[in-house]
Protein backbone atom coordinates (compact mmCIF):
# COMPACT_ATOMS: atom_id res chain seq x y z
CA UNK A 1 0.00 0.00 0.00
CA UNK A 2 1.26 3.49 -0.74
CA UNK A 3 1.16 6.43 1.62
CA UNK A 4 -1.41 8.11 -0.59
CA UNK A 5 -3.78 5.19 0.09
CA UNK A 6 -3.81 5.79 3.84
CA UNK A 7 -6.25 8.34 5.20
CA UNK A 8 -5.35 10.09 8.41
CA UNK A 9 -6.91 12.37 10.96
CA UNK A 10 -4.73 15.07 12.47
CA UNK A 11 -5.36 16.43 15.97
CA UNK A 12 -3.50 19.36 17.51
CA UNK A 13 -4.05 20.42 21.09
CA UNK A 14 -3.12 24.11 21.32
CA UNK A 15 -2.92 26.57 24.19
CA UNK A 16 -1.78 30.13 23.52
CA UNK A 17 0.32 29.29 20.47
CA UNK A 18 -0.08 32.57 18.54
CA UNK A 19 3.69 32.85 18.10
CA UNK A 20 3.96 29.52 16.26
CA UNK A 21 0.59 28.22 15.03
CA UNK A 22 0.64 30.11 11.74
CA UNK A 23 3.90 28.42 10.68
CA UNK A 24 2.48 25.05 11.71
CA UNK A 25 -0.64 25.75 9.63
CA UNK A 26 1.52 26.56 6.59
CA UNK A 27 3.45 23.31 7.05
CA UNK A 28 0.24 21.26 7.14
CA UNK A 29 -1.46 23.09 4.26
CA UNK A 30 1.64 22.52 2.09
CA UNK A 31 1.76 18.76 2.72
CA UNK A 32 1.88 16.42 -0.29
CA UNK A 33 -0.61 14.16 1.53
CA UNK A 34 -3.19 16.09 3.53
CA UNK A 35 -5.35 14.75 6.35
CA UNK A 36 -9.03 13.95 5.94
CA UNK A 37 -9.53 16.45 8.76
CA UNK A 38 -7.22 18.55 10.89
CA UNK A 39 -8.86 19.43 14.19
CA UNK A 40 -7.10 22.04 16.28
CA UNK A 41 -8.41 21.79 19.83
CA UNK A 42 -7.88 25.09 21.61
CA UNK A 43 -7.29 24.43 25.28
CA UNK A 44 -8.85 27.68 26.45
CA UNK A 45 -6.43 29.88 24.54
CA UNK A 46 -6.58 33.52 25.60
CA UNK A 47 -4.27 34.92 22.90
CA UNK A 48 -5.01 35.09 19.15
CA UNK A 49 -4.59 31.32 18.55
CA UNK A 50 -8.34 30.86 17.95
CA UNK A 51 -8.51 33.71 15.45
CA UNK A 52 -5.49 32.46 13.50
CA UNK A 53 -6.89 28.92 13.26
CA UNK A 54 -10.37 30.23 12.39
CA UNK A 55 -8.95 32.16 9.42
CA UNK A 56 -7.24 28.99 8.16
CA UNK A 57 -10.45 27.00 8.63
CA UNK A 58 -12.35 29.54 6.50
CA UNK A 59 -9.85 28.95 3.69
CA UNK A 60 -9.64 25.14 3.99
CA UNK A 61 -12.74 23.05 4.66
CA UNK A 62 -10.67 20.20 6.11
CA UNK A 63 -9.36 22.38 8.97
CA UNK A 64 -11.56 22.80 12.03
CA UNK A 65 -11.21 24.63 15.35
CA UNK A 66 -12.82 23.27 18.50
CA UNK A 67 -12.67 25.41 21.62
CA UNK A 68 -12.36 23.90 25.07
CA UNK A 69 -13.20 25.94 28.20
CA UNK A 70 -10.39 28.02 29.64
CA UNK A 71 -8.20 26.27 32.22
CA UNK A 72 -5.83 27.96 34.63
CA UNK A 73 -3.18 25.22 34.48
CA UNK A 74 -1.00 24.03 31.62
CA UNK A 75 -0.02 20.39 31.90
CA UNK A 76 0.19 17.15 29.96
CA UNK A 77 -3.14 15.95 31.38
CA UNK A 78 -4.86 18.90 29.74
CA UNK A 79 -3.14 18.14 26.44
CA UNK A 80 -4.25 14.50 26.62
CA UNK A 81 -7.83 15.56 27.44
CA UNK A 82 -7.85 17.89 24.42
CA UNK A 83 -6.55 15.12 22.16
CA UNK A 84 -9.13 12.61 23.40
CA UNK A 85 -11.94 15.15 23.10
CA UNK A 86 -10.79 15.97 19.58
CA UNK A 87 -10.63 12.34 18.53
CA UNK A 88 -14.12 11.65 19.88
CA UNK A 89 -15.35 14.58 17.77
CA UNK A 90 -13.91 13.30 14.46
CA UNK A 91 -13.55 9.52 14.96
CA UNK A 92 -16.52 8.89 12.65
CA UNK A 93 -14.57 10.19 9.64
CA UNK A 94 -12.92 7.59 7.35
CA UNK A 95 -9.33 6.95 8.42
CA UNK A 96 -6.68 4.32 9.01
CA UNK A 97 -4.25 6.51 10.95
CA UNK A 98 -4.58 9.01 13.79
CA UNK A 99 -1.87 11.66 14.06
CA UNK A 100 -1.05 14.00 16.91
CA UNK A 101 0.79 17.20 16.05
CA UNK A 102 2.16 19.86 18.37
CA UNK A 103 1.07 23.40 17.55
CA UNK A 104 4.57 24.87 17.54
CA UNK A 105 6.57 22.97 14.92
CA UNK A 106 7.33 23.18 11.21
CA UNK A 107 8.38 20.44 8.81
CA UNK A 108 9.03 19.57 5.17
CA UNK A 109 6.26 19.23 2.55
CA UNK A 110 6.55 15.43 2.45
CA UNK A 111 6.62 14.85 6.22
CA UNK A 112 3.29 13.05 6.52
CA UNK A 113 3.83 11.23 3.23
CA UNK A 114 7.11 9.90 4.68
CA UNK A 115 5.46 8.75 7.92
CA UNK A 116 2.47 7.21 6.15
CA UNK A 117 4.81 5.39 3.78
CA UNK A 118 6.58 3.81 6.77
CA UNK A 119 3.23 2.64 8.17
CA UNK A 120 2.00 1.40 4.80
CA UNK A 121 5.14 -0.64 4.14
CA UNK A 122 5.59 -2.20 7.58
CA UNK A 123 2.41 -3.62 9.13
CA UNK A 124 4.26 -4.33 12.39
CA UNK A 125 4.54 -0.58 13.09
CA UNK A 126 1.98 0.93 15.39
CA UNK A 127 3.52 4.36 15.84
CA UNK A 128 5.97 6.48 13.84
CA UNK A 129 7.86 9.69 14.45
CA UNK A 130 11.08 11.40 13.48
CA UNK A 131 14.06 13.02 15.21
CA UNK A 132 13.72 16.70 15.98
CA UNK A 133 15.95 19.45 17.32
CA UNK A 134 15.20 21.97 20.01
CA UNK A 135 17.57 24.48 21.57
CA UNK A 136 20.56 22.81 19.92
CA UNK A 137 19.68 19.33 21.20
CA UNK A 138 18.48 16.58 18.87
CA UNK A 139 15.88 14.15 20.15
CA UNK A 140 16.43 11.04 18.08
CA UNK A 141 13.18 9.11 18.10
CA UNK A 142 13.54 6.73 15.19
CA UNK A 143 10.72 5.50 12.99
Amino acid sequence: MSASGLRYLLITPAKNEEAFIELTIRSVVDQTVRPVCWLVVSDGSTDSTNEIVSRAAQQHDWIELFRMPERTTRDFGGKAHCFNTGYARIAHLPHQVIASLDADITFERDYFEFLLDKLANDPSLGIVGTPFSENGRTYDYRV
